[in-house]
């Protein structure tokens, strides 16, 4: 007997163009109906006709164990999409802007101490921010297309729970680079190779010339990097994506990796070490803070789950429509 993997009613955005392009094959426990029946007839001949070798099916999509959205989470809902949509207009306004010149020069604490971590020549630390520029990558990309798309729709056959937990990264990564951007505006802080600008580092240089010079409190690289981190630790723990002692694995090597980016971002000279500790901390709460403490939040018994919002696609005139019900 044929299984079809259902379809859910969530789809939105790049999650529909990645479906699309997913393999959505049927799960077949046994051989065609015919093809079993010959094997199994003790009247069959075998063949001697020179056939190639059978290819082997392809991967299924559901593989694990089915996921489910539990109903006593808390969906993604129009009030929260309008905060995500302003959020990142904000982060996006910020960072075009240039920062306010505040004046703000040089370390505080232990700043000046640990900058004795930077490497020791210009080159090793334009080396060293291009590798975090892919680090961040990697970990902005990591929740979304490895947790959300291949773990729980892919493999755990849910795009319900995939486009849930897309929503949630996107309202955290806005939230978060809402709260930076503003923080890198209104403190203008001057990054610590600034103090080098026209001796060790050359005045003509972008890094000196831009005003990314003054965008050094607090660390974006880091705040977001943990803000992956917290996200991936907040999903597996709440829906056990992984279903094995690899949910924690997932986790501390989120944190691990969040931890060496802004570890690298003060080697490469562009963050003290007060901007990577307040990047962290504000990553952290950011990425726990939204998806722990909101969405997979149970409601108390007797308590009425807010109203959310679900997009369906519906056949209509001529095409498809898009229909939102609250």
């Amino acid at each position: 007997m044929t299984r079809t993997p259902s379809r859910g009613h969530g789809a939105a955005g790049a999650l529909i163009a990645l479906a699309a392009l997913a393999p959505s094959w049927a799960h077949a426990d046994l051989p065609p109906r015919g093809q079993a029946l010959a094997l199994s007839s003790p009247e069959a001949a075998p063949s001697t006709s020179a056939e190639p070798p059978a290819m082997p099916p392809p991967p299924l999509r559901h593989q694990g164990k089915r996921l489910y959205w539990d109903p006593k989470f808390n969906r993604m809902d129009l009030p929260e999409m309008i905060v995500t949509g302003v959020a990142g207009g904000i982060a996006l306004a910020t960072n075009i802007l240039s920062p306010l010149k505040t004046g703000w020069r040089g370390g505080i604490a232990f700043d000046d101490q640990l900058r004795a971590l930077r490497a020791s020549s210009l080159d090793a630390q334009l080396e060293v921010r291009t590798g975090t520029d892919v680090g961040l990558a990697l970990m902005t990309t990591y929740p979304l297309l490895v947790d959300s798309f291949i773990v729980a729709y892919w493999y755990r056959g849910s795009d319900d729970v995939a486009l849930q937990m897309a929503l949630i990264d996107v309202e955290a990564f806005a939230i978060v680079g809402a709260i930076e951007g503003t923080a890198n505006f209104l403190s203008g802080r001057e990054r610590p190779y600034g103090a080098d600008c026209g001796a060790g580092v050359p005045n003509n240089t972008n890094d000196c010339q831009s005003s990314a010079r003054y965008r050094s409190f607090f660390s974006g690289h880091t705040a977001v990097s943990f803000t992956a981190a917290a996200l991936i630790c907040a999903h597996h723990e709440a829906l056990e994506l992984f279903e094995s002692a690899a949910d924690h694995v997932a986790c501390a090597t989120g944190l691990a990796a969040a931890a060496t980016i802004g570890t690298l971002r003060m080697v490469g000279d562009a963050h003290y070490f007060s901007d990577v500790l307040v990047g962290a901390v504000v990553g952290t709460s950011i990425g726990l803070g939204v998806p722990l403490l909101h969405h997979y939040k149970r409601a108390a018994p007797g308590e009425e789950l807010k109203s959310d919002l679900r997009v369906t696609l519906v056949p209509g005139l001529g095409g498809a429509t898009l229909v939102g019900t609250f």
